[in-house]
């Protein structure tokens, strides 16, 4: 994943994508993630922790395995091929 986003940050995303498939969408969950705690620090309120506390539904918890599982089955033709 380091790799990955220092293509990001180079602005490369074709290599981004070769290095990782899921660079993009994490990079972009990590930005967000880091103006919401900024944007809680400056209004002085917590809605990003009860938020990433909640439970997540199991329909949810599917997609997000079959994301994964999808993920490292690219990575893997990408990498050997």
């Amino acid at each position: 994943m380091g790799k990955a986003a220092r293509e990001i940050f180079k602005g490369n995303f074709i290599a981004s994508i070769y290095h990782n498939i899921l660079s993009i969408p994490f990079t972009i969950a990590v930005v967000i993630s880091i103006v919401w705690l900024a944007v809680d620090l400056i209004r002085r309120k917590e809605t990003f922790f009860p938020f990433i506390n909640s439970k997540i539904k199991l329909p949810y918890k599917i997609l997000l395995f079959v994301l994964l599982f999808v993920s490292w089955g690219v990575n893997l033709v990408l990498y050997y091929s």
